[in-house]
């Protein structure tokens, strides 16, 4: 009886453990990669360098008919007279290999902001972006 008692134990303290199973905690040091991408691609923006957005675009925003043209256009306008200065008030969220980042567009007044969300993955070693669209401002924030 001791011997299916420790057993039991056992079975239940294993069954217990988060092997697969139970939510997995994204590693933290994803952070600073993440980050980097979005400076790389606030650079990118900034000196109108379609080549260094590209890089940190993924090929699937190619799916939704995104490109790194269509980055600087909306960033900018149609008629290219905002004065883009940063992707301001970034909040990241991710989990294993998905996640967003929720910023601003914002001139070098910082007056002047828009609100973007860029889903990004983690592909090839690389966060990249997946697509992008025009953010909500969320009630409790106004």
């Amino acid at each position: 009886m001791r011997q299916l008692s420790i057993l039991l134990t056992i079975v239940l303290s294993v069954s217990c453990l988060p092997i697969g199973c139970g939510k997995v905690t994204p590693k933290r040091e994803h952070i600073p990669l993440i980050k980097n991408s979005l400076l790389r691609i606030q650079n990118g923006v900034k000196e109108q360098n379609l080549a260094m957005i590209d890089s940190v675009l993924s090929p699937k925003i190619l799916e939704k008919k995104q490109s790194s043209d269509s980055l600087v256009r909306f960033v900018y306008g149609d008629d290219y007279s905002f004065a883009f200065e940063q992707f301001g008030g970034a909040e990241i969220a991710y989990v294993m290999e998905k996640g967003r980042i929720d910023c601003h567009v914002m001139d070098s007044t910082h007056t002047r902001e828009r609100p973007i969300v860029f889903y990004i993955a983690y592909e090839h070693d690389m966060w990249l972006i997946t697509s992008f669209e025009e953010g909500k401002v969320e009630a409790d924030s106004l």
